[in-house]
């Protein structure tokens, strides 16, 4: 039965007794890709936006059954996709007031409604069913093989999410602007950065990440599990190597098939090997994403601060080459926000250094399996510990 029509005939009424929820076929997949990349894709053609999408899903982070994509389309007419969405499945590490664990997270993403049906609550609809499937599996918090929590990147606001149980979380950022010469008259962008110390950092290529990532993800784990009991519950994403590879996948397909020129500097390291970074180029955004700094523990508080510094000249000198004009840092801790300040004070005349709280876009947010309309956990005493932009999804 086709949906009904409102009084003037002309705009369609759709509720939920005319949709079903489920998890999309490959057909509706294709389908919804098209739909959404429409909004997405530029400046990517659409086929090419839709081959990285699949590409994307093929990646560890998303194999095996943990990357699926969901529908809510027309009873009767499974072509007719109204509103779609993802999922990846993640680790998740928890202490509990002082009781270490390793759950699981559903990371939702590309939410979207096909033009023709919006404003009839379809995405509400789709993100509720979202919900009760997920807080439907057995175990998570109170037993093994289900989920314990859901996280999304909002870019509509703090509201519209909140309304539906997910929770905001800080979502401050640091932004080095690269700026242009002066009197410069060559036709398009051109930046010019010099590192103050090339010889304190290499770059990281591909092959190099892994062991790091290994390294870094077992001292994440062991701080985790040593928290003490401070009635909270403490949240944080593992910097796995293939959470890191995924997010390198996307630039990489992007370079390679429609620059057609391979990205090789995937990082930075310090020459002591103490301290390093990756960074994700974007070319939709136009600017060069720092996905996670790593510094050693160290007593010498002006050498970490240094180390972040030339990690950071590093990436503005990659930036550069490749005519992005911003480096970001999501949630700069304070010895991360010492070291903007310190490339922002060494390079007064090539860059501008601006912190602000991102409101629109990107906003992290988190819920927690609900039972019986009950999180269960307290979200105003959840802390979500590095919570940096290798944890996007």
């Amino acid at each position: 039965m086709p949906p009904s029509s409102d009084q003037s005939g002309d705009i369609p009424v759709l509720v939920e007794s005319e949709v079903v929820f489920a998890e999309a076929t490959p057909e509706q997949r294709e389908l919804a890709l098209e739909l959404n990349g429409e909004a997405w894709a530029p400046p990517l053609p659409l086929e090419v936006y839709m081959a990285r999408e699949i590409h994307m899903a093929q990646m560890e982070l998303a194999s095996d059954g943990r990357g699926k994509y969901w529908v809510v389309y027309l009873k009767g007419d499974p072509q007719v996709v109204v509103a779609s969405c993802e999922t990846t499945r993640k680790t998740v590490l928890i202490n509990n007031n002082g009781v270490f664990r390793e759950g699981s997270a559903y990371a939702i993403a590309s939410v979207h409604t096909n033009p023709a049906w919006r404003r009839r609550g379809m995405a509400a609809f789709m993100l509720r069913s979202l919900q009760q499937h997920m807080d439907r599996e057995e175990g998570g918090i109170d037993g093994d093989g289900g989920v314990d929590c859901s996280v999304l990147y909002s870019d509509i606001g703090a509201v519209y999410y909140a309304t539906l149980g997910w929770a905001t979380f800080p979502s401050d950022q640091a932004t080095l602007t690269l700026l242009e010469p002066e009197g410069d008259a060559s036709d398009g962008q051109h930046y010019i950065f010099e590192h103050s110390m090339p010889g304190r950092t290499r770059y990281l290529a591909l092959d190099e990440i892994q062991p790091l990532c290994e390294l870094d993800e077992g001292a994440l784990r062991n701080w985790i599990r040593a928290m003490p009991a401070d009635g909270r519950a403490h949240v944080a994403f593992p910097p796995s190597f293939a959470q890191i590879s995924w997010q390198l996948a996307r630039a990489s397909f992007v370079a390679d098939r429609v620059l057609g020129e391979p990205l090789t500097r995937r990082g930075a390291i310090t020459d002591d090997g103490r301290s390093w970074t990756y960074w994700d180029h974007d070319w939709r955004e136009n600017r060069l994403k720092v996905l996670r700094i790593v510094t050693q523990i160290t007593p010498d508080r002006q050498q970490r601060i240094e180390h972040i510094k030339v990690l950071l000249e590093a990436a503005l000198v990659e930036a550069a080459v490749w005519k992005l004009p911003k480096v970001v840092v999501w949630n700069p801790d304070h010895w991360t926000t010492m070291g903007c300040r310190a490339v922002s004070d060494a390079h007064a005349e090539d860059i501008k250094l601006a912190s602000e709280e991102r409101r629109d876009s990107a906003l992290p947010s988190f819920r927690w399996k609900t039972r019986m309309d009950e999180p269960l956990v307290d979200m105003r005493k959840t802390v979500w510990e590095h919570n940096f932009y290798y944890c996007w999804c």
